[in-house]
């Protein structure tokens, strides 16, 4: 019984996330929209649909096996904590104490599996561990970026419940960073995160490419070295490749 409803309550929560009041699949519809700044409409749906909103689904289907969507809810929050305090965002820090406590309500499911499977510690992937490696530059610097056009309070910005949606855009960037050093480090969550990175990662380097004036986006080079970046680290997340170990000193 106490199963049945914290699936139900993982549901409601990946729903409030998704549509209202988290607003990730409307903001993610207006991305191909000339009367919205396409890649902040991009950045806010990316965040709360994948990150979020798909990880309190993944604990509503699959309550057992949702220790790695637990994770990323965790790091969804943590991030978002740090982006309210990066850009001056006060508001947001309530979004991410949110999320947070729900992450926490619904992580109590009976025999959950542990966090980490099997008497052997987690091993790293080599090429993933790469990837995230290549990413983190680019992703902190644009980042750094978006947070400081939230303090600039810029003309061209959306706010969404309160929220300017650079500071977001900002959390994008640095989940991106976190996640996929997570997944490169950490075979159980290795699947999950990596797909939901990367496409975000790819859909953010689409959107951006498609309108390479909107406020939040980046050049054209770097919105297609996004999309080729998202697509191998999802790719290789979910292949034996990700398999590939570091050695292990005797």
């Amino acid at each position: 019984m106490r199963a049945t409803g914290l699936r139900l309550l993982a549901g409601l929560f990946a729903l409030s996330w998704l549509v209202l009041p988290g607003f990730g699949l409307i903001d993610l519809a207006m991305t191909w929209s000339s009367d919205w700044p396409q890649v902040l409409e991009a950045g806010w749906g990316l965040y709360f649909t994948f990150f979020v909103g798909a990880a309190f689904g993944l604990v509503a289907l699959r309550p057992r096996r949702a220790t790695p969507a637990l994770a990323q809810l965790f790091v969804a929050a943590a991030v978002l904590a740090v982006s309210s305090a990066a850009a001056r965002e006060p508001a947001l820090i309530w979004v991410a104490v949110a999320i947070g406590i729900e992450a926490t309500i619904v992580m109590w499911v009976p025999q959950r599996e542990p966090l980490v499977r099997g008497a052997t510690p987690s091993l790293e992937s080599v090429p993933l561990l790469l990837l995230a490696a290549a990413g983190a530059v680019p992703w902190l610097v644009y980042a750094l970026r978006m947070y400081e056009l939230n303090r600039e309070g810029g003309f061209n910005s959306d706010i969404t419940i309160g929220i300017d949606h650079y500071a977001v855009q900002g959390a994008v960037g640095v989940a991106l960073v976190t996640l996929t050093s997570l997944a490169a480090v950490w075979p159980q969550g290795r699947r999950f995160i990596g797909i939901c990175a990367g496409i975000v990662a790819f859909y953010l380097g689409l959107v951006s490419l498609a309108w390479p004036d909107a406020a939040g986006g980046i050049d054209r080079l770097w919105s297609a070295a996004a999309m080729v970046w998202g697509i191998a680290f999802a790719a290789l997340a979910t292949t034996g490749v990700a398999r590939v170990r570091l050695p292990r000193s005797s």
